[in-house]
């Protein structure tokens, strides 16, 4: 046995410095991936710079320079103009109201029904799985006529909760198959060891899967805020009164047949990605930790 652990010992170091030789170090490989990846991010912020320096093109001036990108004067009189012609604060707040319930349903329900279908005995878990992946590639516009009729079927026409319920209902398919699958990465035993104990299937979920999840959940967030406050389709179909409008609807305002005014048009599009861009600040940590698929 020492003989061979000896060998062992001589042979793999050899086969390491092999690998290590044909993949090169990792320290130059991170230099290489740093040289390929760093003028990437640069051209994928063009776009993102490039609204935010014509949000701030002044009316009396729309020449631009560095390729379009800057104006030639900068100014933050966009702002003031969509602030004056108005009520931003009240889009806002509809906004909130629309978004922040549906997260708050679709995380709740849907870690809910994540748990059930990863560790309790639920009849035809299959054929709930396959509805919830074909749920997924409906596209957007294909459900529009058919949850105007049900919304006005409802009385909800024309009201936000109708918004948070439709929000919600689309939004669970994802979260429950992301969240199940962070669920099922936990060991079984925890589960049973907890039952043996005494807990209820309820006090497992909450106090045990539930914190357990919280990776998942941040990428379930992210994806709902983004769904919900960036539509632009189901608010204008569905919301006929000014004083309920998202912000997403403000733009159209500054549309016009001949984009007359593309800097308050940029202006309040640049408004209406900051919340989205704080949230994710906010939850980059658990965010990347969702992603690849870790527990806590």
């Amino acid at each position: 046995m020492t003989a061979m652990n000896e060998t062992r010992n001589l042979i793999v170091p050899k086969e390491a410095a092999k690998t290590r030789s044909r993949h090169g170090a990792p320290g130059r490989r991170v230099g290489w991936l740093h040289f390929v990846l760093i003028p990437l991010s640069v051209l994928w912020l063009v776009p993102i710079i490039m609204v935010i320096g014509l949000s701030m093109m002044p009316p009396n001036n729309p020449g631009t320079q560095f390729f379009g990108i800057f104006p030639e004067e900068f100014s933050i009189k966009n702002y003031l103009t969509i602030w004056a012609q108005n009520p931003i604060l009240l889009h806002l707040l509809n906004s909130l109201l629309i978004t922040v319930p549906s997260v708050l349903l679709v995380c709740l329900l849907g870690s809910m029904t994540a748990f059930a279908l990863a560790r309790l005995r639920v009849p035809l878990k299959a054929l709930i799985f396959g509805i919830l992946i074909l749920a997924l590639i409906l596209p957007m516009s294909s459900i529009v006529v058919a949850t105007f009729r049900i919304l006005q079927s409802m009385q909800l026409y024309n009201n936000l909760l109708g918004l948070v319920l439709v929000y919600t209902a689309l939004g669970l398919p994802f979260a429950v198959i992301i969240i199940r699958t962070s669920y099922l990465a936990i060991p079984l035993e925890t589960y049973e060891a907890a039952r043996l104990d005494g807990a209820s299937a309820w006090q497992i979920f909450w106090r045990i899967y539930l914190p357990l999840g919280k990776p998942a959940l941040a990428v379930v967030a992210v994806w709902q805020t983004m769904m919900s406050w960036n539509d632009f389709l189901l608010p204008l179909v569905t919301l006929g009164d000014n004083a309920l409008k998202p912000l997403t609807l403000v733009p159209l305002a500054y549309r016009g047949m001949y984009l007359s005014q593309p800097g308050a048009l940029f202006a309040i599009l640049v408004l209406i990605s900051i919340p989205v861009v704080l949230l994710f600040l906010f939850i980059q940590k658990y965010l990347v930790n969702g992603l690849s698929g870790a527990i806590k």
